[in-house]
């Protein structure tokens, strides 16, 4: 697998994001950040030049990790925002595995100050964020997009239906489906579609990697180096 990627420049989005609901609370959802984790050590290992954009989950970046790939840590959805149009709107990647779980939903309005605690209720309006993956294509066309779509109690059919309407809505290249109820440390089921439908079934992360790999090293195009004027 090693020297797969050489030269590419790959970037990976992992981990959960926060939206704050007052001074000290927020926001978020379970994800670990341990899939875009490892598939960055992956790319790395296959010769890529990885830089990973990491939320605050459970799955942190060792020491060997940050030598090995540039790591930007975030926490909340707008940073993640602004990062993904900084790098993608930048074109010096070729590639952007966007594997973080990025909050669908925050609230209305955000108390400045700590709410107090003791009382019966507190509602919450909710309003939908941006949809960042949608946004990449119009950052950078030429970018190869690996979307990720997580659903729960899905059938492998209707996990396929609903993986072809969101790659297609995010224009994206591929698009990794699975399921949250089949995940276990051990197993980690994915489909992986492109345009025309679906091209491979995994079972481990391992395997999801080496199959992103060979498609990665197969389809997306390295950018040309800028020759000095």
């Amino acid at each position: 697998m090693s020297g797969d990627l050489s030269g590419l420049r790959v970037l990976v989005t992992a981990g959960p994001t926060w939206v704050p609901i007052d001074a000290v609370r927020h926001l978020s959802n379970f994800s670990t950040g341990g899939t875009g984790l490892h598939l960055a050590r992956a790319f790395a290992v296959a010769g890529a030049e990885v830089t990973l954009l990491h939320g605050p989950g459970r799955a942190r970046p060792a020491a060997e990790d940050r030598d090995r790939m540039e790591v930007v840590d975030f926490v909340t959805f707008e940073e993640l925002h602004e990062l993904v149009r900084a790098r993608v709107g930048s074109r010096e990647y070729e590639a952007l595995i966007h594997v973080a779980a990025v909050s669908d939903y925050r609230p209305a309005a955000v108390a400045v100050e700590k709410r107090a605690s003791g009382q019966r209720e507190w509602l919450l309006r909710l309003t939908p964020t941006p949809k960042i993956v949608d946004e990449v294509k119009r950052l950078d066309p030429n970018i190869f997009l690996v979307k990720f779509k997580l659903e729960a109690g899905r059938t492998p059919e209707k996990l396929i239906e609903i993986g072809r309407e969101s790659r297609a809505r995010s224009a994206a290249d591929l698009l990794v489906a699975n399921d949250l109820r089949l995940l276990t440390p051990e197993r980690h089921p994915a489909w992986i579609l492109d345009a025309a439908g679906l091209i491979a079934a995994v079972q481990t992360r391992d395997e999801l990697a080496a199959e992103l790999i060979r498609l990665l090293a197969a389809r997306a195009t390295r950018r040309p180096e800028e020759t000095p004027a």
